[in-house]
């Protein structure tokens, strides 16, 4: 599907010099938990970058002026540039303030191309905010999001080869919500150590590969790199659409009215959510204005709870009532949430990370040991070992682990590096290696590549099945793959 993007560059330290936090023409930086996670131009000029420390941002620039992160704050001063896009474009959608995807079909014919209409959009921003924007235009949710941050225009031929040559973690661009980064994260880390480092090799590994070995989150990764559509799901797996509404009699006028209307409607719909078990996607909030005209903004959202909901409703409604010129009042508010997947489908980690759900898995475990018997709910342990059978023992839930023989922590030679495989036969396959000039390898006990003839670059080449009649080598385990010069492990 053609669509276009528009990116405004660390939009969270454009907001704050839009409501006057920041005086103009001084360097100013917003820092998290993680650093620096954005900067203005006169910041970068004196050396200022995002993922800095705190104390080094200052220690490079005194006079910087650092703030916390305010996700209300970008939200209201983005919505009078959403307000300017809904001019030009039927529908978007914001991944996050100051990144919007749209489909340009409709919006390319009435501006007469995809030029023209990246120059209106241009001109709206910086009248309205002051700030330079990109632009972009491509085929694909990923290829558009990156073609907007250099503002290039791409054909459909011309998509696929830009976004096969993109580095693989280019893909973190297209995370609405940054909660899974971590775990995206350690999926391309895991693909860099195999030597896949771009998107294009993540495309030729296949849909089945990555999905195997990172489940939905490989499915996803190999969406997003082969240049398909965001919110792409397997099939079965999309459930249907919830949608409330409610009426207000009088109508709300006050930004703390909208709020409480925003909560009581936003926890609604997070309870009926998690009675399906179901988590978030796309959330469509629409306002119906007194004087007749509808309001319409949708996010994308990656969870379902009711306080990240209630958050996003009450800065949208508060947005629409602090910037409507005209002064007319919500006297309708409907929710609407599609694209949402099971809550089991997404990778998430067991415990959570946070001390309520741990109480709850604790709770919930101790009941079922009274159900089914103490020893009926077992807990994993790593002990160590060779091989990945080997490394893991079973105790009942509540009982205290080894403190002596940390196993996991032991050398242990000529065992399976991590990560581990994703597919152990029963039956070992014999197979034949070769090097590139075609002749045979042999390998040692600890996995030591020699080559018969004296090559002293014996790095495998070609993999193959060894022939019915030819003797099983003693070392073959399991068939694998290998590229064109990838270093023996």
């Amino acid at each position: 599907m053609r669509q276009g993007a528009v990116w405004i560059p660390d939009w969270e330290v454009t907001a704050a010099e839009i409501s006057g936090e920041v005086p103009a023409g001084t360097p100013a930086a917003v820092c998290g938990g993680k650093g620096v996670l954005a900067v203005n131009a006169w910041a970068k000029r004196r050396g200022i970058r995002p993922g800095m420390s705190r104390r080094e941002a200052h220690a490079t620039c005194p006079e910087t002026v650092l703030f916390a992160p305010d996700p209300e704050r970008d939200m209201r001063r983005f919505e009078p540039i959403l307000q300017a896009l809904d001019r030009h474009i039927a529908r978007l959608t914001v991944l996050e303030p100051g990144n919007v995807i749209f489909t340009s079909r409709g919006a390319v014919r009435t501006a007469g191309s995809e030029e023209a209409l990246a120059e209106a959009l241009i001109g709206e921003i910086a009248d309205i905010a002051g700030c330079e924007a990109n632009v972009g235009f491509a085929e694909g949710t990923l290829a558009t999001l990156l073609a907007a941050r250099e503002s290039l225009v791409l054909s459909p031929a011309e998509s696929a080869d830009y976004l096969a040559a993109q580095p693989a973690t280019q893909v973190l661009n297209a995370l609405p919500v940054m909660g899974r980064k971590a775990e995206v994260e350690q999926c391309i880390d895991i693909l860099a150590r195999l030597g896949i480092r771009t998107l294009g090799g993540i495309n030729h590994l296949g849909a089945a590969a990555l999905t195997t070995r990172f489940g939905a989150m490989g499915n996803q990764l190999w969406a997003l790199a082969s240049g398909a559509d965001m919110r792409l799901h397997p099939q079965g797996m999309r459930a249907q659409d919830l949608a409330l509404s409610r009426s207000f009699e009088p109508p709300l006028q006050q930004a703390e009215a909208a709020a409480f209307a925003a909560r009581t409607l936003a926890e609604q719909l997070s309870d009926e959510m998690a009675s399906r078990g179901l988590t978030g996607g796309q959330l469509t909030i629409t306002a119906a204005l007194e004087s007749g005209d509808d309001l319409t903004r949708s996010w994308m959202m990656d969870g379902g709870s009711a306080r990240d909901i209630t958050d996003r409703v009450r800065w949208q409604l508060t947005s629409w009532i602090d910037t409507d010129g005209g002064g007319s009042a919500i006297c309708r508010l409907e929710l609407h949430m599609a694209d949402m997947l099971p809550a089991g489908y997404r990778p998430q980690p067991l415990w959570g990370g946070r001390s309520a759900g741990d109480e709850l898995a604790a709770r919930t475990a101790v009941r079922m040991q009274a159900l089914v018997g103490e020893g009926g709910v077992r807990v994993a342990y790593n002990v160590g070992g060779r091989l990945p059978a080997d490394r893991y023992e079973e105790r009942p839930w509540g009982e205290a682990f080894p403190s002596s023989g940390k196993g996991k922590e032991f050398p242990w030679p000529g065992g399976i590096p991590d990560p581990p495989p994703a597919l152990l036969h029963p039956t070992p396959i014999a197979i034949d290696i070769t090097d590139e000039c075609g002749h045979p390898l042999h390998v040692s006990g600890l996995g030591v590549l020699t080559c018969g003839r004296g090559c002293p670059d014996p790095r495998p080449f070609q993999l193959t099945r060894c022939r019915a009649n030819a003797s099983r080598p003693a070392n073959a385990s399991h068939r694998t793959s290998v590229s064109r010069g990838a270093n023996a492990s």
